[in-house]
């Protein structure tokens, strides 16, 4: 960080290495402001307006972490209290952990960057993704999290950016349910689990917990339980919706929405059909008084996300609609190493 001298950033990073290997749990924040070098930072107990966004990730991930990361950050009302909450595995360093902190120095001082030790997903569910076990410790995060924090929107990184303040997502009504999140293609699945139809299905690429809820189910122990019912590449996905089954409710689509098509190309073409012919819309309106009953519903709610999940065309493969690559280059930017980010995964920054 460039606010730190050489000595006094091996030395951040040394007070980092200590306490988490200690505590499994390490707060760069309240680190910092007990350094006699350090910029100090007051733990607010109480805010109106609190939100708790979980990103869970391995080394490889850095990069594209940041991006989502920085778009969380700077998307956010200047009245929204952030405290950011990262499930970390695969020998994460602290040099990794500095290197997503810098962002707090580059967009937002007020925000608060707490680091998890997860690596126990890599041995009890190193079977459920292909991605590795970054992917898993999502799923151990919420058991993770000090008691304090009572809700959590979690996030994947990469393919996502969030645009407009989470506020109304944060507070929305749950009910209740444990989970809640968009509707997914897979609404109709048979869970293999709950032996039920699961007409309420929801993306696991973002979605609001109630953390005490999970606490007291323990729902991690759940995942292991059923660790094998489901395979890659939707085992985490499949599973959370049917261990939950009933107690899995519906957010309005803009609160994680995948673009209609996967490429430019295809939207030009008049004969393409968009990706939401895939949905259920009977079941999905059924099963809610306020997502998009039609076709061209789903298309209206397109134009204006407070998140896009670019699950159907990779911004760091070059594909995507270019109107979101556009803007994922805009957070490329605000991360501070858009030469590193564009060196390694060149389709981030591809002009067309």
């Amino acid at each position: 960080m460039k606010y730190f001298h050489k000595d006094q950033q091996i030395f951040f990073e040394k007070v980092i290495e200590k306490e988490f290997k200690e505590k499994k749990h390490v707060n760069l924040n309240k680190i910092e402001s007990n350094l006699p070098f350090g910029r100090k930072f007051k733990k607010l107990k109480k805010y109106s307006n609190e939100i708790n966004i979980g990103l869970s990730l391995d080394k490889g991930y850095l990069f594209k972490t940041m991006i989502t990361t920085a778009s969380v950050i700077e998307s956010q009302k200047l009245t929204t209290k952030l405290r950011l909450h990262f499930s970390v595995v695969k020998d994460f360093e602290s040099e990794d952990m500095i290197k997503i902190y810098s962002l707090r120095e580059r967009i937002r001082g007020d925000v608060e960057f707490n680091f998890y030790n997860a690596s126990r997903v890599e041995i009890e569910l190193n079977s459920i993704s292909y991605k590795g076990p970054g992917l898993a410790a999502k799923l151990l995060l919420p058991q993770l999290v000090e008691d304090d924090v009572k809700r959590l929107i979690i996030i994947d990184s990469g393919d996502l950016l969030v645009l407009r303040d989470l506020s109304e997502m944060y507070n929305w009504n749950m009910s209740n349910n444990i989970y809640m999140g968009s509707p997914d293609r897979s609404a109709g699945l048979f869970g293999k689990i709950s032996n039920k139809t699961l007409n309420i299905y929801i993306n696991a690429g973002n979605y609001l917990i109630d953390v005490k809820k999970v606490k007291k189910k323990n729902m991690y122990n759940l995942f292991l339980k059923y660790k094998n019912v489901y395979g890659p590449p939707f085992a985490e996905q499949h599973m959370l919706n049917d261990i939950a089954y009933g107690e899995i409710g519906y957010l309005p689509m803009e609160f994680g929405l995948v673009p209609p098509f996967s490429n430019d190309d295809f939207s030009f073409n008049r004969t393409e059909q968009s990706i939401y012919i895939y949905y259920d819309l009977k079941m999905i309106s059924n099963n809610s008084n306020f997502l998009p009953k039609t076709y061209e519903d789903f298309l209206h709610a397109a134009y204006n996300p407070v998140i896009v999940h670019s699950w159907n065309g990779k911004w760091s493969d070059g594909q995507g609609m270019n109107i979101h690559r556009k803007l994922c280059q805009y957070y490329i930017e605000l991360t501070g190493i858009k030469n590193e980010i564009c060196g390694k995964f060149p389709g981030y920054c591809m002009k067309i």
